[in-house]
């Protein structure tokens, strides 16, 4: 969190006018509340328990169509997996460099996973991807995501575990009404290495202009030496999400 910090830091004060620079910052975010506590890759973080997330969002134009994004997701649960040790707050930041042209989304970015403790087996790490995203009108797309990890946090047992990472999704917003109200749909297949590959299949509707409900399912397939013979890794999911956005 304190790398990104100082980019920001440098990047702002960078520049002559700092007062207009900062103007131009957008914040947008959500709190979430997780019947199980399961993310769209497939994550477990807490025995299929709920839990909140807090997602806050940082937006920052460049130009017509270049800005900069920074994705920040606050999970608040007390961690079961990783023996002694109790991690109640993990953050998983994405920072992107986002260029945007016609329907077409090109984002190379640099991701990190930290938490407030972070035991022997090391499950803090970090990654370097791209983002690219193509929109066929304006409730109909298909994104990429693909990342390689530059730490050595997925590693167990001297094998290395989600060292590469895809996620491939189509997304169609208002896909039709239930009781006068937009039902958006997303489906979804993403694949970490020697981990697991997971199918979701996700439906999110608008109640009011700040108050949403997903329902969403979530098919985790065992892959690799660490995946294939661990439960934990094949379990399919039913979970359920109120959110407010702010």
């Amino acid at each position: 969190m304190k790398k990104f910090l100082v980019l920001f830091l440098i990047f702002f004060i960078s520049s002559g006018d700092t007062y207009a620079d900062i103007s131009k910052l957008k914040v947008d975010g959500r709190i979430r509340y997780f019947s199980t506590l399961v993310d769209n890759l497939g994550k477990d973080y807490d025995s299929a328990r709920p839990g909140p997330v807090l997602d806050l969002h940082f937006t920052y134009p460049i130009s017509q169509k270049l800005l900069i994004k920074n994705l920040n997701y606050f999970v608040n649960y007390n961690d079961t997996t990783s023996g002694d040790e109790t991690m109640n707050i993990e953050i998983n930041q994405r920072l992107a460099l986002m260029y945007i042209n016609k329907g077409t989304v090109i984002a190379p970015y640099l991701k990190m996973v930290n938490h407030d403790k972070n035991p022997s087996k090391q499950v803090d790490n970090s990654h370097k991807g791209i983002y690219l995203e193509q929109f066929f009108n304006k409730d109909r797309s298909v994104s990429f995501d693909y990342r390689e990890e530059l730490s050595d946090g997925s590693l167990l047992a001297g094998v290395r575990y989600g060292q590469r990472v895809f996620d491939l999704k189509y997304k169609n917003k208002n896909l039709f009404n239930l009781l006068d109200k937009p039902i958006h749909f997303e489906l979804g297949y993403a694949e970490g290495v020697n981990l697991r590959g997971v199918k979701s299949l996700i439906f999110t509707s608008d109640i009011t202009k700040s108050l949403e409900v997903t329902v969403k399912y979530v098919d985790n397939m065992g892959k690799g030496p660490i995946g294939s013979t661990n439960l934990a890794q094949n379990r399919n999911f039913i979970v359920t999400e109120i959110g407010y956005k702010f």
